[in-house]
């Protein structure tokens, strides 16, 4: 009984799955997926290799690590790589360090992209860097071109050859690398190579401004502010020891302004490990290079030329101390941040060469946008988990404006970027010193100038009278000099001897006037120096006049007129005007027809000025106006016969000794003469400071007779109880 219910359920159960599998079939097993081939990235895990070996998924792994303590995963077997199938992608993206906001303590904003890993712009956050077209921005002094090159963009011969074989034309500088880490401060970009054997990362990292105890303004001394930190890390993933070499693009895009009326456009400079001097390559000369290369071998790429370049005579392979491009008021420096001596960097360069670049040329060759590159020594990396598998070069890149606090400190040093010439330098750092202190003090930028100029004006004031010392005497003897012209007629060689004769009897120095104006050519020369470098003077305003760095430009003509411009300049009229015065007020009359022609001329040199003045900054003509009104005034409280120590010109023709010789008589007899001749109608009028000399020897000579007086008195007294005695 129990047997018959046994078969029974197992005939039951047998029946309903079969009739179940019959009327419910089981859905098919999934089949198998294809093996993707190797090198195809995944961009939601950031680039991880799937259907690889565990000994790749290791190497993976190892290449999200970072350089410094993430465990490291077995190394791979190069023999199992296979070709290179697609290239490793990640998303384009905008990363921002720094802030233009002053309460958040930075001094630069920086746009990185994650096209190259490059720098895309640099903003300044002093308020009082704005844009000259739009006032409401902040300036941009990095990115402002429309050149598809970036600051800091890296490429590498063998990565780059990966890369192009996989799709042409691509290359670490135009591929997108991943976005590692990021923060308000730093952020790390990333890229593997196509095979897998070599990672390499860029780490950029901004710094607040530090405040000063004694209340410096850090925006003006913080040169650490100012200065992107890049460093570049190399990563050997295989079990082979490897070599790479890599470039990296300098500034690009440095901000060209006023170039209407600029004379300072695009420089490359560079100074040396070790080296006094430096090096400098203008706009003009890097266009020049590259459109004769161009000419020469017009089917090349770019790339191509900027090889030969590099490779050719135009590149410099002594270890430098920076290397950047400037303009008139900002500088975009690139130095290496090599810890080293300067010994070690001398018998040990991590730079091969650097070369200029052209990235955009113009019609006029002075407008180019230019850059350089800098190529590497080969960077030897030894086999994955070996000590030296991980290479480190650091670059410090300064975006700022050109401050001497800034600048002078190390590592850049880069004392020759504020370019004060050659010759006159040192004098024109000394103005530049005394201005920026009138102008730390609280006084505008218009009355610091004015300050200057009466300071220097004081300093020169021995110089200033020496010359109107020899203006007025030769003008005294210039009735002399017409009597020897019309006695010798045109015997020239007996005129000269007989003016020399004349100068030496009554002591004057022919070259009297012109030895002060060459002694004063230095410091003018400094001063121009001086404000055409001054950064604060940008954007400074006074009265109408909104850029002191450029001309004032009162209105706008209807019509554009040659080398002038369309802007109607004011302050080069007044300066015209003040020099014609001074000319009229100081300037002898002309006696002859060879004079008068020279006033002539001088009065159309005057005009000239006016010309080389119209794109002049508004701050130098400023200095100018300043200047010819303290002369004009100078002139006018000296007087011009205070100056004059020689004797009038009279008919005995008496020589300057004799006065000295005969004692107080002849000194009295002068003054006399000099008193009863500015009686005489038609004489000029005293100025106010001979009136006082005039005044003083009075009082004098009244007091030494008064001293006479009471000394006769005196002897008489003592004489008196003689005679009675007697």
């Amino acid at each position: 009984m129990e047997t018959r219910r046994l078969l029974l359920f197992l005939a039951l159960s047998f029946s309903f799955v079969l009739i179940w599998t019959r009327l419910f079939p089981p859905p098919p097993p999934p089949k198998p997926q294809a093996e993707p081939p190797a090198g195809v990235a995944d961009v939601e895990d950031g680039g991880r290799r799937d259907g690889q070996a565990d000994s790749d998924q290791g190497a993976a792994a190892a290449a999200e690590g970072t350089a410094d303590g993430v465990a490291e995963s077995e190394v791979p077997d190069d023999t199992a790589q296979g070709d290179p199938g697609q290239v490793v992608r990640y998303p384009q993206e905008t990363v921002v360090l720094g802030s233009l906001d002053p309460q958040d303590g930075y001094a630069v904003q920086v746009e990185l992209t994650s096209r190259g890993a490059a720098v895309a712009s640099v903003r300044l956050a002093d308020p009082r860097m704005k844009d000259l077209e739009n006032r409401e921005e902040q300036v941009q002094i990095l990115g402002t071109s429309l050149s598809p090159h970036a600051t800091l963009q890296t490429a590498s011969n063998e990565v780059d050859r990966q890369l192009s074989d996989l799709q042409p034309g691509l290359s670490l500088e135009t591929v997108d690398w991943k976005v590692a880490e990021r923060g308000r401060d730093s952020v790390t970009f990333t890229y593997p190579s196509p095979d897998g054997r070599l990672e390499i990362r860029k780490i950029y990292h901004v710094q607040r401004l530090k405040r000063d105890a004694e209340g410096a303004d850090p925006l003006r001394t913080d040169p650490a502010a100012y200065t992107i930190r890049c460093r570049l890390q190399f990563r050997n993933l295989s079990a082979r020891q490897q070599s790479i070499e890599y470039t990296l693009t300098g500034p690009c895009g440095v901000i060209l302004e006023n170039t209407e009326h600029t004379r300072k456009f695009r420089d490359i400079k560079l100074e040396f490990v070790n080296a006094s001097g430096s090096e400098v390559f203008s706009a003009s000369a890097t266009q020049a290079l590259w459109t004769e290369l161009r000419r020469l071998h017009p089917d090349w790429p770019e790339r191509q030329l900027d090889e030969a370049v590099g490779e050719g005579e135009d590149k410099w392979t002594q270890p430098i101390r920076y290397a950047g491009v400037d303009v008139q008021f900002f500088a975009a420096l690139l130095a290496p941040d090599d810890p080293r001596s300067a010994e070690q960097r001398l018998a040990h360069p991590r730079i091969d060469r650097i070369w200029p670049v052209l990235l955009e040329p113009r019609r006029n060759a002075s407008l180019a946008d230019i850059t350089f590159r800098l190529k590497s020594t080969p960077v030897v990396l030894q086999p994955s988990g070996q000590e030296g598998d991980i290479a480190e070069h650091g670059y410090l890149l300064f975006a700022g404006p050109k401050h001497r606090a800034l600048l002078d400190p190390p590592p850049f040093e880069a004392d020759r970027v504020l370019d004060y010439g050659s010759y006159f330098g040192f004098i024109a750092r000394i103005l530049h010193d005394v201005l920026s202190f009138l102008y730390g003090v609280g006084l505008p930028y218009w009355l610091a100038i004015i300050c200057l100029t009466v300071i220097v004006r004081c300093c020169l004031f021995p110089l200033s009278r020496k010359q109107a010392v020899s203006a007025a005497r030769m003008k005294e003897l210039q009735p002399k000099i017409n009597e020897l012209k019309q006695k010798y007629g045109d015997d020239r060689e007996k005129l000269a001897r007989a003016q020399m004769e004349l100068w030496r009897k009554y002591d004057i120095n022919p070259l009297g006037g012109c030895l002060p104006v060459f002694v004063q050519f230095p410091v003018f020369i400094g001063l121009y120096t001086c404000l055409n470098t001054a950064v604060d003077l940008r954007l400074s305003r006074f009265l109408w006049i909104d850029n002191l760095a450029a001309p004032d430009a009162l209105f706008q003509m209807p019509f554009s007129l040659p080398f002038l411009g369309q802007d109607f300049n004011i302050l080069p009229c007044i300066n015209v005007t003040l020099f014609l015065v001074q000319q009229k007020l100081f300037m002898p009359p002309p006696t002859d027809e060879q004079q008068e022609l020279q006033h002539k001329m001088m009065n159309v040199m005057t005009i000239l000025f006016a010309v080389m003045f119209w794109h002049v900054p508004a701050g130098l003509c400023i200095y100018f106006v300043a200047s010819s009104l303290w002369s004009i005034g100078e002139r006018k409280l000296l007087g011009s016969g205070l100056v004059t120590k020689t004797p009038a010109v009279a008919a005995d023709g008496g020589t300057p000794g004799e006065s000295s010789n005969n004692g107080r008589i002849q000194k009295n007899s002068q003054k006399k003469k000099k008193a009863a001749s500015a009686d005489k109608p038609g004489r000029r009028t005293k100025g106010f400071l001979e009136r006082l000399v005039e005044a003083a020897e009075q009082a004098k000579e009244q007091a030494e007779q008064n001293r006479q007086r009471s000394g006769g008195k005196n002897r008489d007294r003592k004489r008196r109880p003689g005679k009675s005695g007697r």
